[in-house]
C-alpha cells in the first residue's frame, strides 16, 4: 500500500494543501511549525490507531473546535475542514485488504479487473453540524453503506497499515510494557512447579523461532557502517502479555539495547520497523497481507552529521528494495534524496497571503536544494566543508586542499592540454584544510555520498591525514593523492610550478615571504596571499609555455585512469 496524495482544506495548518507521494522515500522538510507535524496527523487519522500521536482519539479523529485553522477563527464566515487522503493498493503485495474490500464489501456485485486500484478517503466536517462525514471510495465506485465503511475504516486502521516511529520518543508501542501485577502471584504453590516446567519448554520454543528473525535483522544492521551483532530474545514468559528484548553485541559482549546510546538505539528501532514491514508483506497468509508504510518523525535524531549521512542512504536504498514507502519528517539535509530530487517536499509557513497557513515551495530544477539550504539554515559558514557537497548533482568529485588549489586543476581541464588534459566532469571540491578530514568526519560523508572519489593531499599534511585515509581502507593512486615534490617549500602543489616562475614571486614579495614562515594566524593569512600571488603570475606567464605543466601531468595521468 502506498499513499499517492493528500488534500487538505482548513486543517490544522494545512488551510490550502496538496501533496503527491513518491512510492518509495519521502523527505518532509522545514522549519519547525512549517506544517510536517500536521501532514502525518492527517495521514495517521484514518490510517492507524496510534495514541501516542492521537492523544485526543475519540471516535471522530477530527475535531471542529481544535482542528480549524488558528488564522480563521475570528471570521464571522465558518468554512468546512477537508481531507482526503489517496491509497494505492495492489491485488498482490495487498492482498488481505485487496480481497476484503472486493469480497466482502462489495461481495462481488462489482467487477474490479486491476491488480492496482486507488482508495479513496475524504472526511469532511461542516462549520455548522460540526459532525465528520466520511466517504470512501474504491477505483470508482463509492461504498456507501455506513457499517461497510466502518468496517473498511475498522480493518485499515487495525492491519498495521502504517508503522509510525517518533525518534523523539525512542519507544514504538509493540515494545511497551503495561504495568501490572506479576500473574505468579495469583497461582497457588502447588502448581508453579509444574507451570514452571511448561514454562520453560515454551520459552524454549520461543527462542527458536526468535532465531529466524535475528539472522534478518543482523542482515539489515549490517548495511551501518558500525558493526553489530544482533540478540533477539525473552527475559520470562508473562502467560498474558510478552516483550520482546533486544541486544546488540560488540566485541563479543552482548548488551541490551536500553544500554546503548540514543543515536544506535533509534537506529535499530527504525530498521526493526521495516523487518516487521517486510514480514508483514511477505505473510504466507493472504488475509493478513499488506504492504505497511513507514512514517518516521525525525530519523536523524541522536545521531552525528556522518552517520546521519549514510543512514540516509541505507533508508532510501532500503525503501526501493523492499517496495516499501517510507515518509520521514526532517530537519537534516542528510536525509534527503539526491537520486530523486521530487521526494523532497518542503514546508513553510505563509503568513502574508490570504491563506496563511503551510504551503509547498517550489523546488523544482537543477537548483532544487537552494530553497532547501536556506530553510535548513546550512548556507552559513557554521555547517563547515559539507555543505557545497551535499546537494552536489554529481556522482563524481575530487576533494583538493584549498581555492587556489581548485583553480589549478580548473586550468588543467583546458582542451590546449591534449591528451594530458584532465578528463573529469565531476565536482572539483576545496575541503578547507588537512583539519577537515583527518577526523574522518568529511571523509565518511564523501565515501558514501558519491559513487568515485579522490581526495588530494599537500606532501607536507599527509602525515596528519595518514590514520584517516587507513581507518577507511584508502589506497594511494585510487582514493587519495599525495600532492608536491619531497623538497623544502615544495611540499605543496606549489610546489609543482617550475622553479624559475616562484623565484620571480618570492623576489617580488620578499616582505610576505617572511611574514608567511611564521607560526600564527597572521602567518598563515601571509602563507594564503602569497598562494593567491603565485596562481595569479602563473595563470600571467606560466600557461603561454606548456612545458609549465609538466609536474602537473604527472598528477593528472592516475586522475585521468580512475575517472575513465
Amino acid at each position: 500500500m502506498i499513499i499517492k496524495r493528500l488534500k487538505t482544506k482548513n486543517y490544522r495548518s494545512l488551510e490550502n494543501l496538496e501533496i503527491s507521494f513518491n512510492p518509495f522515500y519521502n523527505a518532509l522538510s522545514g522549519k519547525n511549525n512549517s506544517g510536517k507535524s500536521n501532514i502525518i496527523r492527517a495521514l495517521l487519522a484514518f490510517l492507524t490507531y496510534d495514541f501516542r500521536f492521537l492523544r485526543d482519539y475519540s471516535e471522530n479523529v477530527i475535531h471542529y473546535a481544535s482542528d480549524y485553522p488558528n488564522s480563521k477563527r475570528k471570521d464571522k464566515t465558518k468554512e468546512e475542514i477537508y481531507v482526503e487522503i489517496e491509497l494505492e493498493l495492489d491485488e498482490s503485495n495487498d492482498a488481505g485488504l485487496f480481497k476484503f474490500i472486493k469480497e466482502l464489501i462489495f461481495k462481488d456485485e462489482t467487477e474490479f479487473s486491476n491488480s492496482k486500484e486507488t482508495l479513496r478517503i475524504i472526511a469532511i466536517v461542516e462549520a455548522e453540524q460540526k459532525d465528520l462525514k466520511i466517504k470512501t471510495i474504491f477505483g470508482n465506485h463509492e461504498i456507501s453503506d455506513e457499517y461497510k465503511r466502518e468496517e473498511l475504516l475498522n480493518r485499515l486502521r487495525g492491519s498495521g497499515s502504517v508503522l509510525f516511529h517518533n525518534s523523539t520518543e525512542n519507544d514504538p508501542i509493540f515494545l511497551r510494557r503495561a504495568r501490572r501485577d506479576n500473574l505468579i502471584s495469583y497461582i497457588g504453590k502447588e502448581d508453579r512447579t509444574e507451570i514452571t516446567k511448561r514454562k520453560e519448554s515454551l520459552e524454549n520454543e520461543v527462542k527458536k523461532l526468535l532465531k529466524k528473525h535475528q539472522t534478518q535483522f543482523s542482515s539489515l544492521l549490517g548495511r551501518l557502517e558500525d558493526k553489530y551483532d544482533v540478540s533477539l530474545g525473552i527475559s520470562s514468559l508473562n502467560i498474558e502479555r510478552e516483550s520482546v528484548e533486544i541486544s546488540l553485541k560488540e566485541k563479543g559482549i552482548e548488551v541490551s539495547l536500553d544500554d546503548w546510546g540514543s543515536g544506535t538505539k533509534n537506529r535499530t528501532l527504525i530498521l526493526l520497523n521495516l523487518m516487521n514491514a517486510k514480514r508483514v508483506q511477505e505473510s504466507s497468509s493472504v488475509n493478513d497481507r499488506l504492504t505497511p508504510i513507514i512514517v518516521i518523525e525525525e530519523p536523524e535524531s541522536f545521531l552525528h552529521p556522518s552517520a546521519q549521512a549514510e543512514f540516509g542512504r541505507v533508508l532510501q536504498d532500503l525503501a526501493f528494495e523492499f517496495k516499501i514507502q517510507i515518509i520521514v519528517a526532517t530537519h537534516s539535509p542528510y536525509l534527503l534524496s539526491h537520486k530523486e530530487p521530487s521526494a523532497n517536499i518542503l514546508l513553510q509557513k505563509n503568513l502574508s497571503a490570504t491563506v496563511k497557513g503551510s504551503e509547498i515551495v517550489n523546488t523544482s530544477g537543477d537548483k532544487w536544494y537552494e530553497p532547501f539550504a536556506l530553510s535548513l539554515g546550512i548556507s552559513g559558514d557554521d555547517f563547515g566543508p559539507l555543505k557545497s557537497t551535499i546537494f552536489s548533482g554529481s556522482s563524481d568529485i575530487i576533494l583538493v586542499e584549498g581555492e587556489s588549489d581548485k583553480e589549478y586543476f580548473e586550468l588543467l581541464k583546458d582542451e590546449k592540454h591534449g591528451n594530458c588534459r584532465l578528463n573529469f566532469n565531476g565536482e572539483i571540491f576545496p575541503y578547507g584544510g588537512a583539519g577537515n578530514i583527518k577526523n574522518n568526519i568529511l571523509l565518511r560523508f564523501i565515501k558514501e555520498r558519491f559513487k568515485r572519489f579522490v581526495v588530494t593531499v599537500d606532501l607536507d599534511k599527509f602525515p596528519e591525514v595518514k590514520s584517516a585515509f587507513d581507518t577507511l581502507g584508502l589506497k594511494e593512486n585510487k582514493e587519495f593523492i599525495v600532492i608536491g615534490k619531497n623538497e623544502t617549500g615544495k611540499k605543496c602543489i606549489e610546489g609543482l610550478i617550475p622553479h624559475k616562475l616562484l623565484s620571480q614571486v618570492y623576489s617580488d614579495n620578499v616582505e610576505l615571504v617572511q611574514k608567511a614562515m611564521e607560526n600564527s594566524p597572521e602567518g598563515k593569512n601571509c602563507r594564503n596571499h602569497l598562494k593567491t600571488k603565485i596562481l595569479e603570475k602563473f595563470k600571467i606567464d606560466g600557461q603561454n609555455d606548456l612545458n609549465n605543466f609538466n609536474e602537473f601531468y604527472l598528477m593528472i595521468k592516475p586522475l585521468n585512469k580512475i575517472f575513465k
